[in-house]
């Protein structure tokens, strides 16, 4: 799956598009009172705030990656891989 994430995403890169952001979320949270989500998501939510706080690097939601994705496209990014952690930077 990682490998064909990367060959797309270099794929993307050579379509000379005048900016590109490849938004690397690893764990997603859905935001409160979404009605199709994933059945999922009821059995691991508690672990969110655990696992947010043992691996900050890992954890954003959903809000946070909407957020972030606004800002980079208003005013752009440094990189174009974009990390969970400059995911949640991003979105404050």
């Amino acid at each position: 799956m990682a490998r064909v994430k990367g060959e797309t995403e270099n794929d993307l890169q050579k379509l000379r598009f005048s900016s590109f952001y490849a938004f690397r979320p690893f764990l997603l949270t859905p935001t409160k009172g979404l009605t199709h989500t994933h059945g999922f998501y009821r059995f691991i939510k508690w672990f969110f705030p655990l696992g947010r706080w043992l691996y900050p690097k890992g954890f954003c939601t959903l809000q946070e990656l909407g957020r972030a994705m606004i800002v980079v496209c208003s005013v752009g990014h440094a990189s174009f891989n974009i990390e969970v952690k400059d995911i949640v930077q991003l979105a404050r």
